[in-house]
């Protein structure tokens, strides 16, 4: 593996790595959002969601099957997105807050699907 595809998955893992440690020490407000999100079993999904953050997280970093841990980020970063930045229901400057964090997430999937398709 190349130095500059390691730093690449390194930093791209980075985000996924710290956000899945932030959720798993303070869930609650992530938990309320996927139960207004009626997620059955909210604080088990959050608990799920980030353990997958972590652990796929640390496989990629490290250049450990990446193309499976990029798609379980991938996965797990679909139902984060639409449940967590909700735009579409906010008005003035929450709104565009939230269109900003909702696109910065599109990019990082558009990251994890080179990664997925990378030879």
């Amino acid at each position: 593996m190349s130095v500059t595809r390691f730093i690449g998955r390194a930093l791209l893992a980075s985000i996924f790595i710290k956000n899945g440690l932030d959720h798993l020490q303070n869930p609650e407000p992530i938990v309320r959002a996927a139960r207004g999100a009626e997620v059955p079993e909210p604080e088990l999904a959050v608990k799920a969601n980030s353990g997958v953050m972590v652990g796929a997280g640390a496989l990629l970093a490290l250049g450990l099957v990446p193309r499976l841990s990029s798609t379980a980020l991938a996965a797990s970063l679909i139902p984060t997105t639409v449940i967590g930045h909700p735009f579409w229901d906010k008005e003035g400057k929450e709104r565009a807050q939230q269109q900003t964090q909702f696109l910065k997430n599109l990019a990082l999937l558009g990251a994890l699907l080179m990664v997925t398709a990378q030879d």
